[in-house]
């Protein structure tokens, strides 16, 4: 099984991250009472630090804690911007009197319990890792798909992308129809978002005709996630097992800690331990 992660793990590292995850499902399949897949038969794809590798463009490369000081008037990419609003329509109703389209969409972000009421410097520093991975002239979509195909073996049968690691899981996937993997899961996944469908590569060859080379593929989206904002993928992508789920966010004294577009929320519901017991099962055979 091969687990890929979403933003914000420029200094992160693929053991710490994969004991996370790794503790997540097996809590979740546990509670949901099917066999616990052993550690060693689980992977990371780690591709943080491609945010930081030279020839990048944007100069993205700090920590959460760390980020600059990010104003409105630091999205000028249209695509950021594109990005911007397609989140924010996945939060509440707009707000009136706003100060402008961008301004209006952050202050929705910034709202939203779902993301765990970020600051408005974390909603830009958002839009702005997954445009670096979308943009043609950057470097980080090269060095993610070069850091998934080092991981996958002729063994894995379960891929797993959260956020943004769908997309490079999706690609990867697609550009490796060699690949035995059995079943792809995506979990709180921006591919139905227009503006990041439309530079996918390979591109969907035609709507309800972009399923990768896997027997199956099921997305799992919370209610009120923003970033998965199109939460029914099978209409666009072909016969996608769309599973709805609700992960309310963590109320911590003071602050929310997890919104419901959490990767540690999503690794502990059932649907995603079905959805790996079944795979393990199917490929067992």
């Amino acid at each position: 099984m091969v687990i890929c992660h979403g933003i914000g793990y420029q200094y992160k590292h693929s053991e710490t991250m994969l004991t996370e995850w790794y503790d997540a499902l097996r809590v979740g399949m546990t509670d949901a009472a099917r066999p616990v897949p052993d550690a060693a038969d689980v992977a990371a794809v780690y591709y943080g630090s491609c945010f930081r590798a030279r020839g990048g463009k944007g100069g993205m490369d700090d920590e959460l804690a760390d980020i600059p000081p990010l104003r409105i008037g630091d999205v000028r990419d249209p695509l950021e911007l594109e990005l911007l609003e397609a989140f924010a329509n996945g939060t509440e109703a707009p707000l009136p009197g706003g100060k402008g389209l961008g301004q209006m969409a952050l202050r929705r972000l910034e709202r939203s319990e779902a993301l765990g009421r970020p600051a408005g410097r974390t909603a830009i520093w958002l839009v702005k890792q997954v445009r670096r991975y979308l943009d043609p002239e950057d470097t980080v979509r090269a060095c993610a798909q070069q850091r998934f195909e080092r991981v996958v073996t002729a063994d894995t049968k379960v891929v797993i992308g959260h956020s943004l690691g769908s997309v490079v899981a999706y690609e990867a996937l697609r550009a490796h129809p060699d690949w035995n993997v059995h079943t792809f899961i995506s979990l709180g996944s921006p591919l139905g978002v227009q503006a990041v469908r439309d530079r996918l590569r390979p591109a969907p060859p035609a709507q309800g005709d972009g399923f990768p080379p896997v027997a199956r593929w099921v997305n799992v989206a919370a209610k009120d996630d923003p970033i998965a904002l199109v939460k029914q993928l099978a209409p666009v992508f072909g016969a996608v097992d769309d599973q709805p789920v609700v992960n309310l966010p963590w109320h911590h004294p003071g602050k929310y800690v997890f919104g419901s577009h959490s990767v540690l929320r999503y690794l502990t519901t059932g649907e995603v331990a079905d959805a790996v017991a079944s795979a393990l099962l199917a490929s067992d055979r």
